[in-house]
């Protein structure tokens, strides 16, 4: 005849299992104390990746005046932040986001980043930045219908900072909206010194 074996004592059991989750909480505690101390903290966003995140499909500015504060964040961050290639082919691109069709036709790309990059060069040579920029106030601004569809004039400066010298750049900037409601930027061009405005 075969031996019966012999019953295991609950509490033995018992006994068995509580020690093996105090060995396996031990080891979980642990752990979880050793990632805590080991996690990096992110960065914060620097202006240009900021710039750089903006869906304009999804969020595009919704006032000419609001086109032309982005436009002029993203020259801001173009000729004073020391940014990489990638960010600067990206910023590029997002002002291109908005730029009217015959504004992306008359300006071709490649020679557009390549003129922003000297031109960003020859401002940390003469250690030139862009202090502020101004732009008309809402009040100020009229819409008109022209050939190329309803259009908005702005005028605005950037003033323009050399040491302790200040110097203010005046220019002129015609969005039009286009079928989806959006103010594309048409034109700008170059003002001679002109009074200023608030």
């Amino acid at each position: 005849m075969g031996t019966v074996p012999k019953k295991k004592s609950p509490a033995g059991t018992i006994v068995l299992v509580l020690l093996a989750a105090v060995v396996i909480g031990g080891y979980l505690m642990i752990t979880r104390n050793k990632d805590k101390g080991t996690k990096e903290i992110p960065a914060e966003s620097s202006e240009a990746d900021n710039l750089i995140k903006k869906d304009l499909f999804f969020d595009y500015p919704a006032t000419p005046r609001e086109v032309l504060k982005f436009f002029c964040r993203i020259t801001k961050c173009l000729y004073n932040d020391d940014l990489s290639e990638e960010q600067m082919k990206k910023l590029v691109s997002q002002a291109r986001g908005l730029y009217s069709l015959e504004l992306l036709d008359s300006n071709d790309e490649k020679e557009q980043l390549a003129r922003i990059k000297g031109d960003a060069e020859e401002y940390k040579k003469q250690k030139k930045e862009i202090y502020s920029y101004t732009l008309e106030s809402a009040s100020e601004l009229e819409s008109i219908n022209t050939k190329a569809g309803k259009t908005t004039i702005i005028k605005m400066y950037f003033t323009v900072k050399a040491g302790s010298a200040m110097k203010k750049l005046f220019e002129e900037f015609s969005l039009v909206e286009d079928s989806n409601g959006r103010w594309k930027i048409a034109a700008f061009r170059t003002l001679p010194d002109a009074v200023d405005f608030n």
